[in-house]
């Protein structure tokens, strides 16, 4: 049995959450609570001392990406042609920055503060904004519309398309909805990813009440 361990939001283990779902492996999904993660990290129980983790029979395995890639393997959504592999580890890479842009205001304690530091990171000209042009622009330029240029879905999209959109679930006080409007591309993309068969029959007992609406279909329309 495998044992993915994270918080109770999308965030950093929902790829690998729907990865897992996509395979055939036997697998739990344990949410941990702050009091829970804290304890853990005190007793030496996370390589890294963050979460995700994967606990798998051969051990435990710690780092979004890397579990990711190795659930990944089990769900067919690794490329056999190993260029096409390298450039879904490539794109999961080069998506650093994104996941980091807002590292710096999860300690503001002030909602006023913090929402404002948010909403200018997420402006025209902020660091934000600049890592969402960046993505728009490389996914305008996939010839597949998988995110790696891919010729099927990979691990990457679980990554981008999770990774991004939940940015906008209103989970993240000072990010609104209507940021993503600006990027077409990646709106365009949200579409194709989220009519997927797969990720459709995944999120089918999502509601638009729910902190996952952003991977339905037509959830920016």
């Amino acid at each position: 049995m495998n044992r993915l361990l994270y918080f109770p939001v999308p965030g950093r283990g929902e790829a690998s959450r729907v990865a897992l779902s996509l395979s055939e492996l036997e697998w739990e999904d344990v949410e941990v609570n702050g009091e829970v993660f804290n304890q853990m990290r005190n007793d030496g129980e996370l390589p890294w001392d963050m979460l995700p983790v994967l606990q798998t029979p051969n051990g435990t395995l710690a780092e979004s990406s890397a579990i990711l890639r190795y659930v990944g393997g089990f769900a067919g959504l690794i490329p056999t042609d190993s260029y096409q592999a390298a450039k879904a580890d490539e794109f999961m890479d080069g998506m650093g920055p994104l996941a980091r842009a807002l590292d710096t205001t999860f300690g503001i304690s002030d909602l006023d503060e913090r929402v404002a530091i948010r909403k200018a990171i997420f402006e025209v000209g902020g660091q934000g904004a600049k890592n969402l042009q960046f993505l728009e622009d490389k996914v305008g330029k996939s010839s597949s519309g998988w995110a790696a240029d891919t010729e099927e879905m990979s691990i990457a999209d679980l990554k981008l398309f999770t990774e991004l959109f939940a940015l906008f679930s209103g989970n993240y006080d000072g990010i609104e909805k209507s940021v993503i409007a600006r990027y077409p591309n990646l709106l365009k993309y949200h579409n194709k990813v989220a009519n997927e068969p797969r990720i459709v029959n995944h999120y089918s007992g999502i509601t638009e009440d729910d902190i996952r609406w952003t991977f339905l279909p037509g959830a920016f329309d």
